[in-house]
């Protein structure tokens, strides 16, 4: 009977996947043919790599430690609370600096400017007029300051994320990297010469 693998259920299936694979190898075909064994000896030898998985598993230790420890990283970052990094938060704020304030700014420009403009005309109303000209136009100064000052907070917060969110890019990558290294390491050096040599075995000599 098959013994279980010591291995997570995803490692599991990839094992079980490399060794379909190895199984239809034309090495492993080829030794089996030479054995008089090609009709029956899949099973056999599909059942032999089951039961000396372990054994097979070391010939590709190194690629799976990495693996593994690249795969409990990446579990370890995904169960960290979510939360609202500050560069954030104060992205937001610069948001408000550089858009809501400008416009506010702007139409209280236009509206001091209109009324000065027409009070102007008006006869005894040329101080508050001239008082709302100077407010129109300090306002105006106002909605110019704030959006320079936030495009370039927010410009500064678009380059502070860069880096993480590259980094955030590159983890899964490099995971998946690993994985395939591990796979292929299994294939080449563990599945693939341990078949051949079972199919090419003595029946006494077999593992």
């Amino acid at each position: 009977m098959d013994r279980p693998l010591r291995l997570p259920q995803q490692d599991r299936a990839d094992f079980e996947t490399e060794l379909g694979r190895a199984l239809s190898a034309p090495e492993v075909r080829a030794a089996l043919r030479a054995s008089g064994e090609e009709a029956r000896g899949v099973e056999r030898l599909r059942r032999t790599a089951r039961e000396n998985a372990e054994f097979v598993l070391a010939a590709a230790a190194p690629e799976y430690e990495r693996y593994a420890a690249l795969r409990a990283d990446a579990d370890a970052v995904a169960r960290l609370p979510v939360d609202v990094p500050a560069r954030e938060r104060a992205s937001g704020w610069w948001g408000v600096l550089g858009v809501v304030v400008p416009i506010i700014a702007v139409g209280a420009a236009v509206v001091f400017l209109l009324l000065g403009s027409v009070l102007g005309l008006v006869e005894d109303m040329e101080v508050l007029a001239h008082a709302l000209v100077d407010a129109g136009w300090v306002s105006a100064g106002a909605g110019a300051v704030s959006l320079l000052v936030g495009g370039l907070g927010l410009l500064g917060a678009a380059r502070a994320r860069g880096p993480e969110a590259g980094e955030a890019a590159d983890g899964p990558g490099e995971l998946v990297l690993a994985r395939d290294a591990w796979r292929s390491a299994l294939a080449e050096r563990g599945l693939v010469p341990y078949l051949v040599a079972q199919a090419s075995a003595a029946p006494g000599q077999r593992r």
